[in-house]
């Protein structure tokens, strides 16, 4: 490896790590989706199968006490569990 390549390449490496961002404070509010339960497949009381399209559910971002992500199947299908978990 060139000196020229070597000192590039740790400088890259030093300036990856710096950001000027706050990655303590969220950028937006919590995400109110519109979710309606009554479209999911019953699997067990308060356990719940529903379409792919609610994965949004399953996101840091999405926050509601009523409803919460257990796990998104293999075929991209959300299972949501009523009430707190």
């Amino acid at each position: 490896m060139s000196a020229a390549a070597l000192a590039a390449t740790l400088g890259m490496l030093a300036l990856g790590g710096c950001s000027t961002e706050n990655a303590d404070t969220p950028d937006e509010k919590p995400m109110a989706a519109n979710f309606q339960l009554e479209k999911c497949q019953m699997i067990m009381p308060n356990l719940y199968k529903c379409p792919a399209t609610d994965q949004p559910l399953c996101t840091p971002e999405f926050q509601r006490t009523d409803v919460s992500c257990v796990r998104i199947g293999p075929k991209g299908s959300v299972f949501v569990k009523r009430g707190m978990m």
